[in-house]
């Protein structure tokens, strides 16, 4: 057990310091909030959203009034629903109702794997935009999102390639889990994501509301069909082939599972992916450090190996430290192995409950919702289900390798901010 402490220590150390490192950097301003700046309609070039969806008729129509609210020239606009071939029920829910003329449908042709990156690869080879953005079917994004999107590749140079919105979970009434979801949200689109890409850091994008520069992601060959958290392989495969990314202080509100048997199946299908990318990318660690270079390799490193460790060792690791704290060993050491167990247990265990509550009560502070601070006390019960989702994961990946676990949308019974979501300027 000391051995494993020793030998795990580093890199949870690393994890540490990356969100003190976060807390630590100012968030990026809005410039539409904070200066009422807005980038001239000829110099926008055509943006394409992609919309993967399968069996999401309960959200259809919110979805067609969310993508018609967007402040884009709609001669400039190329929105794509992907809908499956085999999605009879969808299909006819669509046929039904009238879309805007820059809103289409593509049908996904039938086959193996049936999964969203399989269908982002069709809209990408059909893209017409300069841009490429995914939405979520569930997904209602700042109607200004593409503006500051395409602003901000403007005014940057060609190897920025992608940008990262910030997801808002928007029913945290539903349920202590979507609340604790909605913390969690918070730190890491507000506090950690936007201080790790404010240090040259790369990060793992979320599944929805990044952008892209479409040559770039042509250039890497899209998205791999067979990965099932297909958004952090290839992010980091953009930042392999040179690329950077960047934080976009824009919201998209999301729809958080509100029980657990839904939450499980979410986060059990997103930790089988981490697994899939970790495996994929470290087949050869030379040409990994080679492309990436040594800081993102280090950060790709804690990011994903040490959040699949942590995830899996968290009880274990919270029993030993408490065995050890009880009969006496922690706290009175007597050798010098015991020694440097103790001071990495000790620094560890205080280090990273500061952490656990600190970033996402930053978040949530960041965001205007002090009241989510409620939540905090479940925090430690919230990460302790999601190591029974990390094993539930390990065993979905040896058993189940590439099988998809579908998240349901249309259940939220509370909404927090669609009310007052921003609207288009006059």
């Amino acid at each position: 057990m000391t051995a494993l402490g020793l030998a795990l220590g580093p890199l949870f150390f690393g994890a540490v310091i990356l969100r003190f490192t976060a807390l630590a950097e100012k968030p990026v301003a809005d410039l539409w909030q904070d200066h009422r700046w807005q980038i001239d309609d000829s110099r926008l070039p055509v943006y394409t959203v992609a919309v993967p969806i399968l069996g999401e008729e309960a959200v259809l129509d919110q979805l067609i009034k969310a993508l018609s609210a967007l402040d884009y020239p709609v001669a400039k606009l190329d929105i794509c629903l992907l809908v499956e071939e085999v999605d009879w029920t969808l299909r006819r829910a669509l046929a039904a109702r009238t879309l805007p003329p820059f809103m289409h449908v593509a049908i996904v042709p039938r086959g193996l794997p049936q999964t969203k990156p399989r269908a982002l690869n069709i809209a990408l080879a059909e893209a017409r935009g300069e841009l490429f953005t995914i939405f979520d079917a569930e997904d209602i994004p700042d109607p200004r999102q593409l503006r500051l999107a395409a602003a901000r590749f403007l005014r940057s140079d060609d190897d920025l390639v992608c940008l990262q919105a910030h997801l808002v979970i928007d029913n945290p009434e539903d349920s202590w889990l979507s609340g604790c979801f909605a913390l969690e949200y918070a730190g890491l689109f507000d506090v950690l994501n936007p201080g790790l890409l404010a240090c040259g850091l790369p990060i793992m994008l979320g599944g929805t509301s990044n952008h892209f520069r479409t040559q770039a992601l042509r250039h890497i060959g899209g998205w791999d069909p067979w990965n099932v958290t297909e958004d952090a392989d290839v992010g980091f495969r953009l930042i392999r082939a040179g690329g950077y990314m960047a934080d976009l202080p824009s919201r998209t509100l999301e729809e958080a599972p509100r029980d657990l048997p839904a939450w499980l199946k979410q986060r059990r299908r997103w930790l089988k992916g981490y697994l899939q990318t970790l495996i994929s990318h470290m087949r050869r660690p030379d040409q990994l450090l080679r492309e990436a270079g040594l800081a993102a390799t280090l950060t790709f490193l804690v990011l994903i190996l040490g959040s699949l460790l942590g995830t899996l060792l968290l009880p274990f690791l919270v029993v030993m430290t408490a065995a050890a704290m009880f009969d006496g060993s922690l706290l009175s050491p007597s050798t010098p192995w015991e020694m440097c167990f103790s001071a990495i247990s000790l620094g560890l265990a205080g280090c990273g409950l500061l952490t656990m509550f600190l970033v996402p009560a930053l978040g949530a502070r960041r965001r205007g919702a002090p009241d989510l601070w409620r939540h905090l006390r479940f925090l430690p019960i919230y990460y302790l289900v999601t190591s029974l989702a990390g094993w539930l994961a390990l065993y979905d990946y040896l058993d189940n390798r590439f099988g998809w676990h579908k998240t349901a949308h249309g259940l939220a019974r509370s909404s927090r901010y669609r009310a007052v979501a921003p609207q288009s300027p006059e």
